[in-house]
């Protein structure tokens, strides 16, 4: 039957075949034989529908036919279908410029815990304190250092007292001396300085010789007197001279004391205060402790992570705007657009039960975001390293969607929400985003590019496939 069939049927099925694989001969025809009568598919259409029928009486045509119909449907499933291209992103829910990180300023071990997660805390109230034994000892030093110094220099402020007095009888002695020295040449100048004026009278009136010994010896006497005064005036300003130098010696010492103090409490007031800064964590703001990632007696390094304050209504669900922060790759965070929709779905492994909550793209950053941002943001160094494990991500910003109708608040893709599992601050979460619907055919042919390395069209090769690039002994 199977022969009769093929024998039968032959020519028609061939022209069914030949006029579906090859339309452009029929139009061909049509064009070149203007004004000829149209070609009749009546017969070859009857032929495909008795040969329909046939296959469908039998149970290998059955499974033949249900072969073609899916195939077909699959063709035009990947032909025309659009298919949603979804990117991921991994994220947290935060209070706009709510949460503050705890971090340790130096390495210490922890002394004192003042507060509790759940504590209502005010700004400046200590929370924590650090040992920080190296600091204590260097204070201890520094203050003992300062003790001494300011016993030092009381006892050399005494001692320099004892010397200025001294120098200052000898200094007084010194001058009273002089003075009467200097009353003592005077007196005998006077009497000389007549005896002149009175020789000079005598020689004018011819009484005595000018130059007679007594009138030479009178005037050099008095010339001498005059030297010896001068010489009592400089002998004064070296008295004088010497209590100064003695006095600004005395003065520069004490000066030079004093700065060592001084400098001395300047170190202890530093490291009183670097001690207080590095050993005291106390509250930037008013919030809430919402998590301690440390114990009593716990060793921390600089830079650790030491807890989490929340904002002061972070507990107030109703007054609290949350925010969804996600990161993506950056191939993946620059085909988001703003306020294009996004969905985000709480780590509940509750998906197909809830759905996620829709949001919009308020911000997409410019650059990748370091670790440290990361970590600040999510509040979990392990996260945080796995999510830049495999390259740098980009921190995109979500506002979600408020819903009057839903359990908490917020509108939800599935359901009404969720009155077990809360939104809160501080929950991860995954960002689900379609940026492009493409058909199936779109994702296969760039895998054969791939394949065959066929990533120029036939018609840009022709156009390059020049004579003169080809190797000698190759086929045209």
């Amino acid at each position: 039957m199977a022969e009769s069939v093929a024998g039968g049927h032959g020519p028609d099925r061939r022209s069914f075949h030949c006029q579906r694989c090859h339309p452009s001969r029929r139009t061909g025809r049509n064009h070149a034989a203007k004004g000829r009568p149209a070609v009749n598919l009546k017969p070859s259409l009857e032929a495909l529908r008795g040969w329909v029928h046939r296959q469908a009486s039998d149970q290998e045509g059955q499974v033949l036919l249900s072969l073609i119909g899916m195939g077909s449907l699959t063709t035009l499933w990947a032909l025309f279908w659009p298919v949603p291209t979804e990117v991921v992103g991994r994220g947290v829910v935060i209070v706009p410029g709510g949460a503050t990180i705890l971090d340790s300023r130096a390495e210490g071990q922890i002394r004192e815990l003042k507060v509790k997660v759940g504590d209502v805390v005010r700004q400046g109230q200590l929370l924590m304190v650090l040992d920080q034994p190296a600091l204590e000892k260097q204070l201890e030093q520094q203050q003992r250092d300062l003790r001494e110094l300011v016993q030092i220099n009381t006892d050399l402020n005494r001692r320099d007292a004892i010397r200025l007095q001294a120098a200052r009888d000898v200094r007084d002695t010194a001058l009273r001396k002089l003075e009467r020295e200097r009353q003592r040449v005077r007196t005998l100048q006077s009497t000389y300085a007549q005896k002149v004026a009175d020789f000079a009278h005598l020689a004018r009136t011819e009484v005595v010789a000018p130059l007679s010994l007594e009138v030479v010896s009178t005037s050099d006497r008095n010339t001498q007197l005059q030297v010896e005064l001068d010489e009592l005036a400089i002998r004064e300003k070296d008295v004088i001279s010497a209590y100064t130098k003695v006095k600004l010696d005395i003065d520069t010492e004490q000066q030079q004391r004093r700065f060592r103090i001084d400098n001395t409490r300047r170190e202890v007031r530093v490291t009183e205060a670097k001690l207080k800064y590095q050993g005291h964590l106390t509250a930037k703001r008013d919030g809430s402790v919402l998590d301690l990632q440390v114990i009593h007696g716990q060793t921390v390094k600089p830079g650790q992570r030491l807890g989490t304050l929340g904002a002061a209504t972070a507990t107030n669900r109703n007054s609290t705007v949350l925010r969804a922060i996600a990161y993506f790759h950056p191939a993946d965070a620059r085909r988001l657009q703003h306020n294009q929709g996004i969905e985000v779905v709480p780590d509940w492994q509750q998906r197909g039960r809830f759905g996620g909550i829709q949001g919009l793209v308020e911000r997409v950053s410019l650059l990748p975001a370091t670790p440290e941002d990361i970590n600040t943001t999510m509040g979990n160094p392990p996260l945080a390293e796995s999510l830049v494990a495999s390259g740098p991500v980009i921190r995109t910003e979500i506002d979600l969607l408020p819903g009057r109708r839903s359990d908490d608040g917020y509108r939800w893709t599935l359901s009404k929400g969720s009155s077990v599992f809360p939104i809160r601050e501080g929950l991860t979460l995954k960002a689900h985003a379609y940026v492009e619907w493409r058909t199936p055919v779109s994702y296969l042919l760039p895998i054969l590019r791939d394949l065959t390395g066929t990533y120029r069209t036939p018609q840009l090769d022709l156009q390059q496939d020049q004579p003169s690039r080809r190797q000698e002994g190759t086929l045209p």
